[in-house]
């Protein structure tokens, strides 16, 4: 099991290496990230809420969300209950999260959403049904 904080730092750094230096946009770091890390994000639903949350905050410092985040991202919002192995201090961090990325959502005004191809849309549902061994 990958800690909160190691998560949080892994998806921070790729939203800065791959926009500043490569010079992709949100939704192409987005997929790329849920593609790399693939065992990690699909290991439990908390790292899969994690994940998720943790994309669509870095993505709205950009002011522009994916479409295959944004409209998945409601399912997320809602976890409250996670795996009992997952430690409370990390369940709290993300509970904190979750209501960041409300409110960050809920001001519609300030962020766009960037639409991505069928293709693009269809890996990334591929990469999340993927099973850990």
């Amino acid at each position: 099991m990958t800690s909160y904080e190691s998560i949080k730092s892994s998806i921070g750094l790729d939203f800065e290496e791959y926009i500043e230096e490569e010079g992709l946009n949100v939704a192409q770091v987005s997929a790329k990230t849920l593609e790399e890390d693939w065992r990690r994000v699909n290991d439990s639903l908390f790292t899969k809420t994690l994940y998720f949350i943790s994309i669509a905050i870095e993505s709205l410092k950009y002011k522009e969300i994916a479409d295959f985040i944004y409209y998945k991202l409601d399912i997320y919002l809602e976890n409250v209950e996670f795996e009992e192995n997952i430690d409370k201090n990390d369940i709290e961090k993300l509970e904190q999260d979750i209501q960041v990325c409300k409110k960050l959502i809920d001001s519609k005004d300030e962020y766009k959403i960037r639409e991505t191809s069928f293709a693009t849309k269809s890996r990334v549902e591929y990469i999340l049904g993927l099973k850990v061994d």
